[in-house]
């Protein structure tokens, strides 16, 4: 199996390199799993790095606002026109559907605009992020102010840092700027790089002391808020403490992480990077697999993280009392699942995609093909003990591009579609079902990560499986969303170079 090297850090550049180039990530590819490591093993330059078509697609800013607008004490400086700011009090609302009563602390987002207009595109926008920054300060006296950078102000060569610079020494607040421009990489996830560096350049200190029950848990938008509450009680009753980030993190606490006995992942596609930085500037270590999903990658994830806490014994006597609450219920599904003729076609991130077949294929089912929203090199390890467990199926990149997915669905005809709510699909095609939810779902069957979640996905599949009136019906009573032509053509990356 090829070799991974972790992206290379170099916390003296404005932000990190994007994702093209430090981790060779692709968003479009289709064909066999096994071809697929053919080709990293080999070497080989994979296919498809860029499209020259797209229907839709994702921003970088999009990426960084919703998960750095929840630190609690700070102020969000959106640097661009008033349009990139829109949907961010969106995200308020989907907060605040938390209960309290479930450990949802009382916030309030703090978002500005520099408002950015076409005069200031030929004049330049400092003065005006100055003055946003000094009006953060003067209405909301925060902890921290968290600039944002679209491609307006990049485009315009806008010196955020000198602004900065020229700032900082006279106001405590720390000001943390990201380079999140969406012109900058065609791999939206390279924002979550470029918050990281940001972070752990200006806001992270140097650790006053190591804190052993300290967990750092890198936990991207697609970790419930169930899922939280879940692994906050697993680990109380081990004697450790979770620290989410930047989940409503404070900003004293994200100076802290620094401190921590271990980061640990969720989705490496996520948390890589800073999980290096973390490393690189601070000697915190972490490990970079397996994510918390299933029993078997829950124990090793568990396991890993008592090398660094000491915390062994009382690990393996969660372990085992984890598997006397789950193992019997996971053999009923296996029996209630036995001898069911149905395949399963899989729409989700990195770290599910390489779970969930396995899952299925437990279950007695069949996985007709995985879709990801990019391919990272670094899964080849993990794709290639699904393919020596579940053989070979297909594998789709496509970042968000609903008529590819429709057409391999046509193609596949699977009886159950298990996406998640990023991956593009508007319109139900078959069984469809999510697979995860937004990160303020607190619902018990969102809740799939760590030992019973599998209990909760499995649920999931099985309610799918029992009542496919409804999506029976859309599917006979609605048209396809494309046109009979699209659905003829052989290649569902047609139009990925065209």
């Amino acid at each position: 199996m090829a070799n991974f090297e972790a992206p290379k850090i170099i916390l003296d550049n404005d932000t990190s390199p994007k994702r093209e180039d430090s981790l060779n990530t692709i968003k479009a590819y289709s064909g066999k799993v096994s071809q697929f490591l053919d080709d990293v093993n080999a070497g080989r330059e994979l296919q498809w790095k860029d499209r020259k078509f797209e229907q839709t697609s994702q921003c970088m800013l999009t990426q960084v606002v919703n998960r750095v607008l929840t630190i609690r004490d700070s102020v969000l400086v959106i640097h661009g026109p008033v349009g990139c700011s829109q949907g961010s009090y969106g995200y308020r609302e989907l907060y605040r559907n938390v209960p309290l009563q479930l450990q949802r602390p009382r916030f309030q987002l703090n978002i500005l605009s520099t408002n950015l207009t076409e005069g200031d595109i030929v004049f330049g926008g400092e003065k005006k992020l100055k003055l946003a920054i000094e009006t953060a300060v003067e209405r909301y006296n925060p902890k921290s102010i968290i600039i944002a950078a679209s491609c307006a102000s990049g485009i315009m060569g806008d010196d955020i840092e000198g602004v900065v610079e020229s700032i900082q020494p006279n106001i405590e607040a720390r000001i943390i700027p990201i380079h999140c421009e969406g012109f900058r990489s065609e791999i939206s996830q390279s924002g979550f790089d470029a918050t990281a560096h940001a972070v752990v350049k200006y806001l992270v200190k140097p650790p006053k002391r190591k804190q052993k029950d300290l967990v750092n848990i890198i936990a991207p938008f697609s970790v419930t808020w169930a899922d939280r509450v879940e692994f906050t009680r697993l680990f109380d009753k081990v004697g450790l403490r979770p620290r989410f980030i930047p989940d409503f993190a404070t900003t004293e606490e994200l100076m802290e992480i620094s401190e921590a006995a271990v980061t640990a992942p969720t989705c490496p596609s996520y948390g890589l990077y800073l999980q290096a930085a973390l490393k690189e500037k601070f000697g915190v270590p972490y490990f970079r697999e397996p994510a918390p999903l299933g029993l078997t990658n829950t124990k090793e994830w568990f396991r890993q993280i008592a090398k660094h806490t000491g915390k062994e014994r009382e690990i393996e006597s969660l372990i085992a009392e984890e598997e006397a609450y789950v193992l019997p219920k996971l053999e009923e599904f296996k029996k209630e699942f036995k001898g069911v003729d149905a395949s399963v076609f899989v729409s989700a991130g990195q770290a599910r995609a390489v779970f969930i077949p396995k899952f299925v294929v437990e279950l007695g089912m069949k996985i007709a093909g995985v879709n990801t929203l990019e391919l990272d090199p670094y899964i080849a390890t993990e794709l290639q003990a699904v393919y020596d467990q579940v053989g070979d199926f297909e594998i789709h990149a496509s970042d968000i591009q609903p008529f590819e997915q429709s057409h391999m669905l046509e193609k596949m005809k699977p009886d159950l579609y298990t996406g998640c709510p990023f991956m593009g699909l508007y319109k139900r095609e078959g069984g469809h079902v999510r697979n995860h939810s937004y990160r303020s779902d607190f619902s018990i069957q969102s809740q799939q990560f760590s030992f019973r979640g599998i209990l909760n996905y499995g649920n999931v599949i099985q309610r799918a499986l029992k009542n496919p009136s409804l999506n029976k019906t859309l599917r006979a009573k609605r048209p396809r969303p494309y046109k009979d032509w699209w659905y003829e053509q052989e290649d569902v990356l047609k139009y990925a170079n065209e």
